[in-house]
């Protein structure tokens, strides 16, 4: 990239990280792009209908890109600007890098900003700093210059994105993007150097996705992955209009109408789940032929979350320092423990206590009323009120579609939920020794607190 490149996309600086809007049931809290935009064009993609709209959406549909003053940034890191993010970024906690836009698509190979944060995050400290990546690029881990950075850094996980092993779909759904035969050998290749890496089959498209799944398990596990984290595609019913091509897309890929199949099969309005009916036997067969491997399996989803094998629904290893200060390790104890409580996690919601809700960097706060009601609270705060407030929609109980059910009060008040394994297939308690999870839970100090 000239200069002149450089000082113009500099000029225009795009603001990262951000806290996740998926705080309260997140392990890793703080995501960082270093693009505004992303060059691939995955018609399933959710960021569309966070930055194609108001003011900005001509310039995120045109493709035109900010990116983030790697030297400011820096800061965040050193201590030199110490912000809302300190807390945790001092303690050396991971970060999810790519969770609005690939990192290593085609912008970055024209301007080559990601290399340059990743130089310095290589050598900050001792070790470097700890990554979870999420990518469907392939290029980047042919080209030398990235080899060696990539060469070694066992604390760099990456999560290679592959929703099915069929050339023409993919192609068709995910628009500039290497094939998924590509993206494997790029998966060997990160491997190879040292990297773990894991499949991220989301979003799982029936239809789609179904077709060859467990094809697709098996080829990431003969590329060295670990681990498995799954999602089922969501449909975005409040942009129906915006979508309606991507939708028919998706539905001739599929063989049926997918927003008939949504509709027929999801409750509520707006933004539709499947039910839990229709991802069971999925999840069931993913579960099974990852044991069968000896891979890590997780779900992303808020429902069947309990049959990830630790609290990382981004499928890091649980000797990872990722936050335990959220409702999906709740959710793990419980299963483990047969109830949980809000002291389970409180003390890993330290870096959540410094900075007030309203003032969370890239937090969406919604609307002028919520912004009323929880301004004053910390962001511990709104997540402690969030606890105690079954009927709010992300609550543990609403979130996990009754997985975790109250049951009673603690000596604070605080509500005691407990493990219902009446809506779910994973029945495992602390005294079993039939199922993986319990074994590989009790196996790790990390997860050892009681």
């Amino acid at each position: 990239m000239s200069d002149k490149d450089k000082k113009l996309l500099i000029s225009q600086t795009y603001g990262s990280p951000r806290w996740t809007g998926e705080i309260a049931d997140c392990s890793l809290p703080v995501t960082f792009d270093t693009y505004s935009n992303c060059s691939f064009g995955c018609v399933y993609c959710f960021s569309q209908y966070q930055r194609a709209i108001g003011g900005a959406k001509y310039d995120y549909l045109n493709k035109k890109v900010k990116c983030i003053n790697v030297e400011k940034v820096k800061k965040l890191f050193t201590g030199e600007t110490k912000g809302q993010f300190w807390e945790y970024l001092k303690d050396r906690r991971p970060i999810q890098y790519g969770g609005l836009s690939d990192q290593f698509d085609e912008f970055e190979r024209k301007y080559g900003q990601t290399y340059e944060m990743l130089k310095f995050l290589r050598e900050f400290q001792d070790g470097g700093y700890p990554i979870c990546f999420s990518t469907k690029s392939a290029w980047v881990f042919k080209d030398p210059k990235y080899q060696e950075l990539f060469k070694g850094a066992y604390n760099w996980n990456v999560k290679f994105s592959i929703i099915t092993l069929d050339e023409k779909n993919a192609k068709r759904i995910e628009c500039g993007v290497p094939s998924p035969k590509e993206r494997l050998e790029a998966m060997k290749i990160a491997t190879d150097l040292g990297m773990t890496t894991t499949l991220r089959l989301r979003p799982f498209i029936v239809g789609v996705s179904s077709k060859d799944y467990l094809e697709l398990i098996r080829e990431a596990h003969k590329a060295g992955a670990t681990a498995v984290t799954t999602e089922f595609f969501c449909l975005e019913m409040r942009s129906i209009k915006t979508a309606k091509e991507h939708y028919d897309i998706i539905s001739k890929c599929a063989g049926f109408d997918i927003v008939e199949f949504y509709r027929k099969y999801s409750s509520g309005t707006g933004y539709l789940r499947l039910n839990r009916k229709v991802k069971e036997k999925y999840l069931k067969e993913m579960k099974k032929l990852c044991k069968e491997l000896g891979l890590r399996f997780y779900v992303s989803d808020a429902h069947f979350k309990e049959l990830s094998d630790n609290g990382c629904c981004c499928a890091l290893p649980p000797e990872w320092e990722y936050s335990r200060g959220n409702f999906s390790y709740a959710l793990q104890v419980a299963k483990r423990k047969g109830e949980v409580r809000w002291s389970d996690i409180e003390s890993d919601m330290y870096f959540l206590d410094t900075f007030k809700w309203h003032e969370a960097c890239g937090f969406n706060c919604n609307s002028s009323e919520a912004r009323a009601k929880y301004t004053g609270m910390t962001m511990k705060d709104y997540l402690r009120y969030l606890w105690n407030n079954p009927k709010m929609g992300q609550s543990p109980y609403k979130l996990f579609e009754k997985a975790l059910e109250p049951n009673g009060v603690d000596e604070d008040g605080n509500i005691v939920y407990k493990y219902n394994d009446s809506v779910t297939f994973e029945k495992c308690t602390h005294s079993c020794s039939s199922c993986g999870s319990c074994d590989w839970l009790d196996k790790i100090k990390y997860e050892e607190k009681e």
